[in-house]
């Protein structure tokens, strides 16, 4: 069971260093629930502070923020459905209403901040590679995952992206975003850099809904 949950982590690990990992991770949390399912939630901070998983964090180094990743693939993947933004939504939005737009994003959407691009493993085994990745310097990786069509994807953030996403998953307008992008780019460049990420928000169905955020009021579009 956890070696579907940690498909990646196994492969890197090896099978006999990761059957002794499950073997004592499972002792410190026991399943608690009849139903596996949630059997693994707790090994991402096992591996990251459990003084037990000393050895497979020295064998790698990475170990945490693969299970990290993992396991939001997994979580994405079961989460609530909500319909996705059409295009055409965006497209109806008069001109003068874009700076209060508010964004309402997929339940599946996640963020998540690690400490080295384990993306590259996972991209590696999900692409059936013959061996994975066994070392990563270390590299702040901003990562987001989510589910569309029954699939969950996972890509890296550069910097813009990730601070404009946090921004508009906390309620930020549309014209909030301009003003942190625009403290990166430019005024000029602002605009056109959040409404490419816009486009590719919805392309890629993290949006649920717009949100109009006007003064004292709010409403769902």
């Amino acid at each position: 069971m956890l070696a579907d949950d940690f498909a990646a982590l196994a492969r890197v690990l090896g099978e006999p260093a990761f059957r002794e990992l499950v073997r004592t991770y499972l002792r410190a949390h026991p399943p608690s629930r009849p139903s596996l399912r949630d059997a693994g939630a707790k090994l991402p901070d096992f591996l990251r502070d459990s003084p037990t998983a000393t050895q497979a964090r020295r064998q790698v180094p990475f170990a945490p923020d693969l299970a990290r990743l993992e396991w939001a693939l997994l979580a994405a993947f079961d989460a609530a459905d909500a319909p996705a933004l059409a295009h055409a939504a965006l497209a109806a939005v008069p001109p003068e209403r874009w700076a209060e737009l508010g964004f309402v994003f997929q339940p599946a959407l996640q963020q998540l901040t690690l400490a080295f691009p384990v993306d590259r493993v996972r991209l590696a085994h999900d692409r059936e590679d013959a061996e994975l990745p066994a070392e990563l310097a270390p590299d702040p990786t901003l990562i987001c995952v989510w589910r569309s069509d029954e699939r969950v994807f996972h890509r890296a953030l550069d910097p813009i992206e990730a601070e404009a996403l946090t921004l508009a998953r906390s309620g930020a307008s549309f014209g909030r975003l301009c003003e942190a992008i625009a403290a990166r780019l430019s005024d000029e460049q602002a605009p056109l850099r959040a409404a490419s990420l816009l486009a590719r928000w919805q392309q890629d169905g993290w949006l649920a809904a717009l949100a109009q955020r006007d003064p004292g009021a709010a409403c769902v579009c």
